[in-house]
């Protein structure tokens, strides 16, 4: 296995993802020159009784969704708080009061633990340093498959893992951060639903041209060669939305590749999956359909995350569905939580 984050300070690597997401802001402000939107107010929503458990929602993809929202609704509802720039999110505590964020002053000094995704997020940043000075557990859920790229943890934290192997290579050299393996409660969830059916032999490529592990030139080149190649259709990711994702979607289209842009999740739409490192490919193994990695000349780092999460290479026997824990994680973690 080769070794693990590129980064192992936090500031570091906040400075290294602003420069490499700065042509996607760029892209950003010349579609929304015109009307710019200003985030939505930051909201504290206070249990019944004084919380002892903060969760902080800083997202809610549906990653993000199952590590730090689906435990909320295990987690005691007289004692959990929530703190959120997201509607739905804040509306998950009931019978309480919603406060106007006003800064760390404001937190309820009976609260001993927090769950976050992490202080590189902008909220959790904030409330890092307050947990910090008062010893209280600053917990962080893993949401995605962890890339040398990830942001580090920090000192102090509590780490809530995939896997033992995610907990060892997210925490390497940290010799002051603890972990619980929870499992992932995007594959539990996807595990309870019915298995999917291949309706339709072609594959589809799934698209990560709006990530930042790997180069966009290069990463067009391995799309357009495998789907011309393989008879495959590209699924832009969500996130394929900016100028430059789509010149390049262009440029594909001109070389022959076809798109699949039903909006259809992948298990309705029955096809065999594939990707260079997406957490879909995971996914669909877990509802059943035929899911491999591709990549012509794939780099060590690239070898070590097909390990490390059992993802197999177009060729040879399909991707095996991830194994599932004993307990549900967001139950888990809703316990780690009120220990």
């Amino acid at each position: 296995m080769t070794s693990g984050l590129r980064f192992c300070d936090l500031e570091a690597w906040q400075r290294w993802s602003a420069r490499q997401g700065a042509v996607r802001a760029l892209a950003s402000r010349v579609r929304h020159a015109s009307r710019p939107v200003p985030p939505p107010p930051a909201i504290l929503s206070l249990p019944a009784e004084e919380p002892t458990a903060l969760v902080v929602v800083d997202m809610l993809t549906s990653s993000c969704r199952a590590a730090v929202a689906a435990p909320v609704s295990r987690m005691n509802p007289r004692t959990t708080a929530v703190m959120s720039r997201i509607p739905e999110a804040v509306d998950m505590v009931k019978g309480g009061e919603q406060l106007a964020w006003r800064g760390t002053d404001g937190l309820p000094n009976s609260i001993d633990q927090v769950l976050t995704l992490g202080s590189y997020c902008e909220l959790a940043g904030q409330v890092k340093p307050w947990c910090h000075s008062r010893d209280i557990r600053f917990v962080v859920a893993q949401h995605g498959l962890i890339t040398p790229w990830a942001p580090p943890l920090a000192d102090g934290d509590h780490f809530l893992a995939w896997s033992q192997s995610d907990a060892e290579y997210q925490t390497e050299g940290w010799s002051s951060v603890t972990v619980d393996v929870v499992g992932s409660q995007m594959m539990w969830e996807a595990a309870a639903l019915p298995e999917a059916q291949v309706l339709d032999d072609r594959p589809v490529m799934l698209g990560q041209l709006h990530g930042i592990e790997l180069g966009r030139v290069a990463e067009q080149r391995i799309y357009t060669g495998f789907c011309t190649q393989h008879g495959a259709d590209y699924r832009p990711h969500p996130n394929e939305a900016d100028i430059l994702s789509r010149a390049q979607h262009g440029m594909m289209r001109r070389a022959g590749v076809h798109f699949e842009t039903s909006g259809l999740p992948l298990a309705e739409l029955g096809r065999p999956v594939v990707s260079i490192f997406s957490t879909g490919t995971l996914e669909a193994a877990q509802r059943g359909l035929p899911a491999w990695v591709y990549h012509p000349r794939p780099p060590d780092w690239i070898r070590d995350f097909w390990t490390r999460y059992g993802l197999s290479q177009l060729g040879s026997a399909p991707t095996a569905p991830p194994v599932l824990p004993d307990v549900e994680p967001a139950t888990q973690v809703a316990r780690i939580m009120e220990e």
